[in-house]
């Protein structure tokens, strides 16, 4: 039997069991607040469940208590780092762990313990400055550079986190008294080595110098020597005007110029550096002068060489003090040695130096370190302990913020999974029929 033939007068009807796919369009926003609706609860329950979850998890947890320690200290970026280096090192905590166990805080170790391990210990004792340096940003200007590098902290604060009130207050104790004893030991070190090297550094430049100053010396009294055999030659005896020549660019001459002719002026002129590229304008002394010039000269020249010399002496015994005090130092670090023993110690050297220029560099030494732990002083001497904030609201919205994007992402892909399920019978019914 022939079909029938098509035609635009008389379409084919679509067969009743022919799903149609789409009705009509809609715009996809409305599309999507349909799908969100008819999900509410699923997108609701997905994200309230988990943010009171946290909530609750954070409201039975334990509360933390907090203390800061202020103190009115200069810092530069790059010691600041320092700064922390020196507190975190190993042989610092341990010192701190020695004293915690003293006062029965076990517990707070083992906690010390764990955050070394993890490199995190900002969780239980943190440094921070005020106000904050500046962002090194790439910049080619030398200006902006020096200026970042010179900036410098007006505060330092440090934070001791505990458990409890009593656990805070004796961490606290312990941690402000290694800061304020221990830490500045550091620093009394550091400048001890830059004294030390710098008076090497004079040391060795005198001995450097005293070769030079001998030696010139030596050149003033042979020309003294030359000016006063010329002084007392029978023949220059009777030249009553007689005079030197001496190098002057811009001055006119003080006397009448004259002519050294005599071979023992000449060799005279040629002791005193005269040569072929002296300019022709000369200033004139007499002879009695240039010689007490060159007496002046000579004396000027040997109290160098003894002032030098005592300079010398006295800064073998400094180095020797101060290699002495090093030493105190250097043995001492690794144990719990404080500043105030140190100072104490200080006060024991001063009273067994007999000399008095070296007691003077003692007395100053013992000032300037004084100065390096008066630094370490903090602002408050009780400051208040706190609870810390467990931020239990704060957590919770951002909780329900996370899961509520979850949540409306699964019913987008559960909306599609469904819609594709219902599609594949009517396309498999759609095929059977064509």
């Amino acid at each position: 039997m022939a079909e029938p033939q098509q035609t635009a007068a008389s379409p084919v009807e679509p067969r009743d069991n022919r799903p149609e796919r789409f009705s009509y369009r809609e715009p996809g926003s409305l599309r999507y607040l349909r799908l969100l609706w008819d999900r509410r609860w699923l997108i609701l329950g997905g994200a309230i469940l988990p943010a009171l979850l946290v909530g609750v998890i954070l409201s039975l947890c334990p509360r933390r208590y907090v203390a800061t320690f202020v103190y009115e200290r200069p810092l530069a970026e790059r010691e600041y780092n320092v700064l922390q280096q020196r507190f975190y090192s190993q042989e610092n905590l341990d010192k701190i762990a020695v004293r915690l166990r003293e006062q029965g805080l076990t517990a707070y170790v083992q906690k010390l313990e764990q955050v070394r391990a993890q490199q995190s210990f900002e969780r239980l004792i943190r440094f921070e400055v005020a106000p904050m340096y500046p962002r090194r940003l790439q910049t080619t200007d030398p200006c902006t550079s020096e200026k970042i590098s010179a900036f410098k902290a007006k505060l330092l604060s440090i934070k001791v986190v505990g458990d409890s009130e009593e656990e805070v207050a004796g961490v606290s104790a312990v941690v402000t008294s290694n800061f304020e004893s221990i830490l500045p030991l550091y620093d009394v070190r550091n400048h001890l080595r830059e004294s030390l090297q710098k008076l090497r550094d004079d040391a060795a430049k005198i001995e450097g110098d005293r070769f030079t100053l001998s030696l010139d010396v030596q050149k003033e009294k042979a020309k003294l020597e030359k000016l006063q055999a010329l002084q007392n030659s029978p023949g220059e005896a009777a030249s009553g005007n007689f005079t030197l020549q001496f190098n002057v660019e811009t001055t006119p001459p003080l006397f009448p110029v004259v002519r050294v002719a005599t071979p023992k002026g000449a060799d005279l002129q040629e002791l005193l550096g005269g040569g072929a590229d002296k300019k022709d304008v000369y200033g004139f002394l007499p002879l009695s002068y240039q010689i007490r010039a060159a007496q002046v000269k000579i004396i000027d020249v040997q109290e160098t060489l003894a002032s030098d010399t005592e300079k010398y002496n006295f800064y073998l015994q400094v180095l020797d003090l101060d290699n002495r005090l090093l030493a105190k130092l250097e043995g001492s670090l690794l144990t719990y040695y404080t500043a105030q023993q140190y100072l104490g110690f200080l006060g024991e050297q001063l009273l067994a130096c007999k000399d008095q220029a070296v007691a003077d560099h003692l007395k100053s030494y013992v000032r300037k370190t004084e100065n390096l732990v008066q630094v370490n002083t903090r602002a408050g001497e009780k400051p208040v302990v706190y609870p810390m904030s467990k931020g239990v609201v704060k957590n919770s919205a951002l909780t329900f913020i996370v899961f509520l994007m979850v949540a409306m992402f699964a019913a987008v892909l559960l909306e599609h999974g469904r819609a594709r399920r219902r599609q594949a019978p009517a396309d498999l019914k759609l095929g059977v029929a064509d």
